[in-house]
């Protein structure tokens, strides 16, 4: 009997990995977010830092339990790697009115249309969907995927202990979307960026 976890994908940065060239837009968000000058990216890097405890360009940079997780490790090796070297960041939802054309163009390029501000992008056509969401407020430990009963079920939980353990704070979510007519559950497709960007793709035939 087959799991209905559905393996997820680790990859680098989302705007240095070669697997999301085709992101649809990809080139434009990428374009408008490199006129951002360093000034604003190192101002959007403090304001996570002083809600998170960690940078969302260096994942995983925390102040709450030890990294165990062998994946966990992976994703924070890859942060202290690019410590060194400018990112190209990818513009979470409170970023947006700072990245100069990216408002007037949210609409064109289909970035968060909705309040909902872990939602990215949602698309889809007669092949099936393409979900993106902003999941770098959790670990990739911390992220479930699986595809049960014809629904495709995503949950964060991400649970952090003050250092006199007198104190639990826990920030979590949970989407389920439809399995598209057509698409078999082998079909559906996960893949993380290193600073959280989550894809998960259902098409006819494994169609990326």
């Amino acid at each position: 009997m087959s799991s209905d976890k559905l393996p997820v994908t680790l990859r680098d940065y989302f705007f240095s990995d070669p697997h999301f060239f085709t992101w649809e837009n990809y080139d434009k968000v990428k374009d408008r977010v490199n006129k951002v000058s360093t000034d604003i990216l190192k101002g959007f890097d403090s304001h996570v830092r002083s809600m998170t405890g960690y940078s969302p360009m260096h994942m995983l940079e925390t102040e709450c339990a030890d990294v165990t997780n062998e994946d966990d490790k992976a994703a924070k090796e890859k942060g202290e790697q690019a410590a060194s070297k400018q990112l190209t960041v990818f513009p979470r939802s409170w970023m947006i009115p700072s990245i100069p054309g990216l408002e007037d163009e949210r609409k064109e390029l289909g970035l968060y249309m909705d309040d909902d501000k872990e939602l990215v992008r949602f698309q889809e056509d007669k092949d099936g969907f393409v979900l993106t969401l902003d999941t770098h407020m959790y670990r990739p430990s911390e992220l479930h995927l699986s595809v049960k009963d014809n629904m495709v079920n995503i949950t964060g939980k991400h649970e952090c202990k003050s250092k006199d353990g007198k104190k639990v704070s826990i920030r979590q979510f949970q989407r389920m979307y439809s399995l598209p007519e057509g698409v078999k559950k082998e079909e559906v497709v996960s893949n993380l960026s290193a600073d959280g960007v989550l894809v998960v793709t259902a098409k006819k035939g494994g169609k990326q």
